[in-house]
């Protein structure tokens, strides 16, 4: 069972995250949880760790989880919402390597990998190491989606569902499944992790125009020159994702995100993709091989 933690920021807002507490830890992992979901879904995930000697801090992003108002007003971001929630796994990152003197990772699933790619320009070099899963690499595409967030959104609707940008993000994943039961099985293999998913009152809702404009603006900031610059060329990157996962453009984002942080020169990113997963690799049939992955990563 988990503990809830808090993020304080200065802006005054807070964040909360799912704590999972290992009994001899020999190191941290710091988590942002991917788009339309919440932490206490890694359960599984974080027992596995836990047993294993590691700490497990996963953060609910603005509006998700533990951070939304009720079932009915989920996805309400912040202005800024994207650039405040990775300083906020950043104070995360500062305070339990500090008051723990262990090792911590950050890692982000989906979304939350977007976060983390941005952590890397905001806030380089402050975690041992760094874990994106379920990821995307550079397209042209995102300054386009935040222009198009921006005028659609102003301070009336800021809080109102947006299903027109919903089905140009999400919308086009299901049609990579083949003979699909569900407009969510794009999601994963593992049919049961659907029907929980689908199941779940705070996952799948529908995304604000406040969230698209925040997201989009975190996206569009994310392969600029300048920014990229900033990234330490002494981090410790592990990219993990499926080869039939829509959201990486089944297979080839997380490769051309790979040969991005090589040409950047980092002197250590490495890949793993595995085959006949989908985009929660951590909730496939066959995620101990994935989970295993993750730990020999954290503790090598």
């Amino acid at each position: 069972m988990y503990e809830v933690f808090e993020v304080s920021l200065l802006s005054g807002e807070t964040i909360k995250g799912c704590y999972w507490a290992a009994k001899d830890a020999k190191a941290n992992l710091v988590m942002q949880t991917g788009m339309n979901e919440h932490a206490s879904r890694y359960e599984e995930m974080a027992s596995f760790l836990n047993k294993n000697g590691v700490n497990v801090y996963i953060m609910d992003a603005f509006g998700q989880g533990l951070n939304a108002e009720s079932v009915e007003r989920q996805e309400i971001w912040p202005k800024h919402g994207f650039f405040k929630n990775v300083d906020a796994l950043a104070i995360q990152v500062y305070t339990v390597r500090k008051e723990s003197g262990l090792p911590t990772v950050i890692m982000g699933h989906s979304m939350g990998s977007f976060m983390v790619q941005s952590y890397l320009e905001r806030h380089p070099g402050t975690a041992d190491k760094v874990v994106l899963f379920g990821t995307n690499g550079p397209t042209c595409k995102y300054g386009f989606a935040k222009l198009l967030a921006s005028l659609r959104v102003n301070e009336k609707n800021w809080n109102e569902p947006d299903k027109f940008l919903q089905s140009q993000t999400t919308g086009g994943f299901p049609k990579a499944v083949k003979n699909r039961k569900t407009d969510l099985d794009w999601l994963s293999y593992n049919e049961k992790n659907v029907e929980d998913y689908i199941a779940d009152p705070y996952c799948g809702h529908d995304n604000t125009k406040g969230f698209f404009y925040g997201f989009f603006e975190g996206l569009a900031s994310l392969y600029q020159k300048k920014n990229l610059a900033k990234i330490s060329k002494d981090e410790n990157i592990r990219i993990m994702a499926g080869e039939d996962d829509p959201v990486g453009n089944m297979g080839k984002g997380p490769r051309k995100l790979h040969k991005m942080y090589q040409k950047l020169g980092v002197k250590n990113v490495s890949i793993i993709m595995y085959p006949n997963m989908r985009h929660e690799i951590h909730n496939e049939n066959d995620k101990e091989i994935v989970f295993k992955d993750l730990l020999d990563f954290i503790l090598a």
